[in-house]
């Protein structure tokens, strides 16, 4: 496992176990949303929500951070990268992180 894997992956546990932010909260609402709109699940879990949390690439944890992941330009890349993967996330299956900066 590479260095800068291990610091992204850092970056997504630290993330995804904050549970005193209010942004974060409404973040991981709405990535449940998502997958609802894009017909991955008809009631996505927050389990369901961080399983697409996890698949996304390097680009978009990175921009998310720094923008929010409820920023326009983040949107769009979530929405692509969703429907790239659709079948892997309805299958809850592990998607192929790609390290793009």
């Amino acid at each position: 496992m590479s260095y800068k894997h291990n610091n992204l992956m850092a970056m997504r546990q630290s993330y995804w176990d904050d549970t005193q932010s209010q942004k974060v909260k409404l973040e991981k609402q709405y990535f449940q949303q998502l997958l609802v709109e894009h017909n991955v699940f008809p009631n996505a879990t927050l389990e369901n929500a961080r399983t697409l949390f996890f698949s996304l690439p390097s680009i978009i944890i990175v921009k998310g951070y720094a923008l929010g992941f409820t920023n326009e330009s983040v949107q769009k890349l979530i929405h692509q990268h969703i429907e790239s993967h659709k079948a892997a996330l309805m299958q809850n299956d592990t998607v192929k992180i790609k390290f793009r900066l």
